[in-house]
């Protein structure tokens, strides 16, 4: 095991950690921190590249899988970590990892197989509805997902919490042109279908297909699709409801129309 106990809370290999309270610049740095044992474990059973652990005791260290074995470990006692972090933590363990910088849909390694799903999240910004969001879609059976740059961090420190660690587990493709990217979804024998609060789109119950490849598009939690991408899709579809209400939280909606398209069709 490649453990080290640090001294010194400026030493350099402790920089990803530094000041996580205020991390909303984190994106930018090409890296993201699991916090917790349970998420450390994800992160180290995926695929990703795992930079260091950073524990506040030896007893904390989760088991390392096959090939980790070298993955640097640092320990602070606790008090010195939370000054280190910026915030009362009491996991114990957390860990840094480079982010997949996924860009294009053409990257995904596409499972070999015709019928594919892929999600698509529009301006979702609340950290808590994009975990939950990629936590449905890894659930429910897509492929991939696709999002635009004025979504939220899908690696940050409580998207990664509310998801579960599904974030490690999916491919995550973010772009700062969605319409391009849904034109290059086409291409790939994508059909768009575009899920709207809107009386004149088709009910979810009426679709009793679908194509093999099929692309569902969520909204903002506020406003939803906006009307270039909802031009855009091949057609509109709608969940019909009950007693008044006009509207789910969008990642219930995702997991109702993942389950509809990727187990009822």
């Amino acid at each position: 095991m490649n453990f080290e106990t640090l001294e010194s809370l400026n030493d350099p290999r402790l920089s990803p950690y530094r000041g996580l309270a205020n991390s909303r610049a984190y994106r930018a740095t090409g890296l993201l921190i699991a916090e917790s044992r349970f998420l450390v474990e994800r992160l180290l059973a995926s695929e990703l590249e795992v930079e260091s652990l950073l524990v506040d005791d030896l007893t904390k260290v989760p088991t390392l899988p096959a090939g980790r074995e070298a993955t640097p470990i640092y320990c602070l006692p606790r008090d010195q970590l939370q000054e280190l972090v910026g915030f009362n933590f009491h996991r114990g363990v957390m860990a840094c990892a480079r982010r997949p910088l996924l860009s294009d849909l053409q990257q995904v390694a596409w499972p070999d197989r015709e019928r594919l799903t892929l999600m698509v999240a529009a301006q979702v910004v609340d950290p808590e509805n994009l975990g939950s969001l990629i936590r449905a879609g890894s659930a429910f059976g897509a492929d991939a997902i696709l999002m635009d740059d004025r979504c939220g961090d899908p690696y940050s420190r409580r998207a990664l919490r509310v998801s579960t660690g599904h974030a490690f587990k999916i491919p995550i493709v973010e772009t700062s042109n969605l319409l391009d990217q849904l034109n290059v979804a086409r291409s790939l024998g994508f059909q768009l279908i575009a899920t709207v609060l809107d009386e004149s789109a088709i009910p979810l119950k009426k679709e009793t297909a679908r194509h093999d490849r099929t692309a569902l598009l969520f909204g903002n939690e506020g406003f939803g699709l906006e009307a270039d991408l909802t031009a855009m899709a091949d057609r509109c579809v709608t969940i019909p409801m009950s007693r008044g209400s006009d509207s789910l939280n969008v990642s219930m909606a995702a997991g109702v129309f993942l389950y509809h398209y990727c187990y009822m069709l």
